[in-house]
Formats: structure tokens, sequence, C-alpha cells
């Protein structure tokens, strides 16, 4: 598996950092994971192809992480070169589908296209097997049915935090991970409920052992500190701080 670093930044814009957003590519799996505004374009600054992107993977429901579904629809339909039908799965918390319906009530015909099927599951702890991928889904601390993401295949494991406080779904969801996408909001001295700063950072990447931790969603006040260093007091494994475009192996 590989992952590809769409967006590391927030709504807040900030130079060079987009909103939250991964494209992972398994053996015969093409997965966005969360998406915000800029997401689709970025795709393709990355040299990326939107129309193999099969599943989608939605942390929780806030725009800086979901806008990106209309523009997705929108380009699915009206692309002549997507090949069809095109099925996608969205995996995805509860409450996203009566979300999904509200957006479709407003863009409609604009969006939808009977050769394009969309298979919305709703997921708050539970293990899908697409493919010989296997997807765990755990709560998180963060919004209404906020939720983790754990990809595992041929022994290799990716687990992604989404947007979360610390807390004890979260690190047992990503125990024995070889790599950790973890959010860090936040500076130490500015907790935030429902984020988490580079201290817990360090603190889950060491408990959850994983090898490599990647660090992403930054809000532009971590940013002005020393991030590694904070989270070296906690860790001493690989830290990569996210930057978009950034290609990794699992």
């Amino acid at each position: 598996m590989k992952v590809t670093i769409l967006g590391s930044g927030v709504l807040i814009p900030y130079p060079k950092r987009g909103n939250s957003g991964y494209f992972l590519e398994s053996e015969k799996k093409k997965i966005l994971i969360d998406g915000g505004s800029g997401t689709l374009r970025r795709i393709a600054d990355n040299g990326l192809n939107y129309r193999d992107i099969d599943t989608i993977c939605y942390s929780h429901l806030h725009p800086d992480h979901t806008i990106d579904l209309i523009p997705f629809l929108f380009a699915l339909k009206h692309d002549p070169l997507v090949t069809r039908p095109k099925s996608v799965d969205i995996i995805c918390p509860k409450l996203f589908k009566e979300h999904f319906n509200k957006l479709i009530e407003i863009y409609g015909k604009w969006v939808l296209d009977d050769s394009i099927q969309i298979n919305i599951k709703e997921n708050y702890q539970a293990e899908l097997i697409i493919n010989k991928l296997s997807i765990r889904c755990n709560p998180t601390e963060h919004s209404e049915h906020s939720i983790s993401f754990r990809f595992e295949e041929n022994g290799r494991v990716l687990f992604y935090s989404g947007d979360t406080d610390i807390c004890d779904e979260l690190i047992n969801a990503g125990k024995g991970s070889n790599t950790a996408i973890i959010e860090c909001s936040f500076p130490d001295d500015q907790k935030t409920k429902g984020h988490l700063t580079p201290s817990e950072c360090g603190q889950i990447a060491s408990t959850i052992n994983c090898e490599q931790l990647i660090l992403s969603h930054f809000y532009p006040e971590v940013l002005q500190t020393n991030i590694i260093k904070t989270v070296s007091k906690e860790y001493d494994g690989n830290i990569i701080l996210a930057d978009d475009g950034m290609t990794l192996e699992i």
C-alpha cells in the first residue's frame, strides 16, 4: 500500500496546505480518505486519476473533510472518460446517509447519473473486507459518531485517526500499525477539546507502538512550534510532518 497526502491543513487558508484528504492505493482498491475543499484538484496535481477512486472513507461530516463530495459526483457525471457503469462505496459514520440525501435534494440532477452507483455503508465499530483489504472502523472523541480507520492488507497496516481527542478507543484501534496518520491540531498550551496536541500524539504513537508516525491536520498555530521536538519526548520512532503532495509506502 502507499498513501499520498492531498491535504495536511484545515479550512483556515494557509500556504501550501489544503483541507484534509489522502489517496490510498492498495493492490486492488483506490481509496479517498476524507476530502475537504480542493481535494479533487490536488488529486490531478499529484498525477493521480480521480476516475480510479472506487471507495471513499469519511471520518466525520465536517466540511473540511467532506465538501468535495459534490465536485466529485459532478465530475463523474459529466466526464466522458469515466468508465460506465461505475460503482463507488462510501464508508462513513452514522447520519451520513441523511447528510447525503440533503445534498441530493439541493443538487439532484446536476450530480446524479443512472450509470453511477453510490453505495453508502454507515459504520461505527465494524470491519469490512473488500478484495482482501480489511477496513476497520472505530469510534473517536470528536463529533457525533466520528470514526477512525484501520486499513490492513498483506500484513501491512495503515491507521488513520481522523479528528479526535485522546481516548481508549483510539489507542486500541491503532495498536500494532505500521504507519499511523494522526491529527496534530494545536500546540500543547492551546489544547482544544476534540483535537490532539503534539505531546498527545507522541503518547499515542508510543502506546500503539507504530513503526512510523505521520502528523497532519495542522492549524496555523501548531506550525509555529517545534512539533517534532515535542513529539520526540514521548515517542522514539520515525516522525514525519505531512506535506501536501508527499507519497509514502506503508
